[in-house]
């Protein structure tokens, strides 16, 4: 097919769904073609062995000691081979799913120009005032984006300003067609997670023709870039024209299973509780924590975790005593995201969409 060879489509194709469909439970859907492909030889690790697992010869008192890991992204084949190992599930529905993700304008610091935006086209580079300067009152459209008139921090903003799309499109898709299943689109390393909202093509309206073009409308006005179906006739991707480099995906093979409510940040199902990279001393280690904190944050507002349920653990008994995870943030309070490029970019959470 025509997308087979182009970059701009591998994130489309091979991402994981993962939504918590009523009355079915949690699912993972992928689309990756390496899934179907014959199995790699060689030696692999078993599903439910984490990283630091002991090998042949190994004293187990040694063991005991031994610091997990730092929680990295896993490689594409470990998450294949966790997706493999599960039992295959059949959809009996279709189910029409919408990306969440607002219009987000990244920024390289928290001051500075805007350098790009999620629509593939070039953004205007923006003045932002300096932090020396006093707070200027805002404008009307400032204000309804939530910008503080008093130069104050405030955490109330219309979600419809918001990049955390998730509420205003699940609620549409609610109004026309009854139970919505919430969820993400996680990247094949689960490196990167995007909010997402889905509705049956069937309850959506009668017609499957007529529920694609509603879903479109929405996806539309939320500034989305597709909509995607999954369903017994597997993955479709459908642009919406507002990313050029999105391209028309049709048939493609899809591998359903159950998800264990496991840690969304690894890409096994049997892994203990995961460990931040990077820490408080040099600046590169600095810079590492506050990423891994930034995708775990991220990752925990748009899933739940059945490991650490989203709170601090108890650290290990080589570990300092203090917490080894950090808490976790309030969605509209997280201002970094992984986007599907991989990049790290601070956010401007003010932005009205464009």
């Amino acid at each position: 097919m025509h997308h087979e060879n182009d970059p701009s489509a591998s994130t489309w194709r091979d991402q994981l769904i993962e939504l918590d469909l009523p009355g079915v439970g949690a699912i993972t859907a992928c689309a990756d073609p390496a899934l179907f492909a014959d199995e790699p030889e060689g030696p692999t690790v078993a599903p439910g062995a984490a990283p630091g697992a002991a090998v042949d010869g190994e004293d187990e008192d040694e063991l005991a000691y031994r610091r997990r890991r730092p929680t990295t992204p896993p490689a594409p084949e470990t998450v294949r081979a966790t997706l493999r190992d599960r039992v295959p599930f059949d959809l009996e529905h279709t189910w029409l799913v919408l990306p969440a993700l607002g219009p987000v304008l990244p920024t390289l610091s928290p001051e500075g120009m805007i350098v790009a935006d999620l629509s593939g086209g070039q953004a205007p580079f923006e003045a932002r005032p300096r932090p020396t300067d006093p707070p200027s009152r805002p404008s009307r459209e400032g204000a309804s984006a939530g910008a503080p008139s008093g130069g104050g921090r405030t955490s109330i903003r219309p979600p419809e300003r918001s990049w955390f799309r998730r509420p205003v499109i699940a609620g549409a898709l609610r109004r026309r067609g009854g139970p919505v299943a919430l969820g993400a689109l996680v990247g094949s390393r689960r490196d990167w997670f995007e909010p997402a909202a889905a509705a049956r093509e069937d309850l959506l309206a009668a017609h499957p023709d007529q529920a694609l073009e509603r879903a479109l409308l929405i996806a539309v006005e939320q500034g989305q870039a597709a909509v995607l179906r999954i369903g017994p006739g597997g993955l479709d991707v459908i642009p919406t024209g507002a990313d050029p480099r999105v391209p028309e995906i049709e048939g493609l093979d899809l591998l359903v299973t159950e998800r264990p409510a496991r840690c969304p940040l690894q890409g096994r199902d049997g892994e203990g509780p995961c460990r931040p990279q990077g820490g408080p001393w040099i600046r590169a280690a600095h810079e590492a924590q506050v990423n891994w904190e930034a995708r775990r944050s991220l990752a925990l507002t748009v899933q739940a975790c059945g490991v650490c349920f989203g709170e601090p653990l108890p650290p290990e008994s080589d570990q300092p005593q203090v917490p080894q995870l950090s808490h976790r943030e309030s969605v509209v309070e997280i201002s970094r995201l992984h986007l599907r490029d991989g990049e790290m970019v601070r956010i401007d959470p003010i932005a009205p969409p464009r």
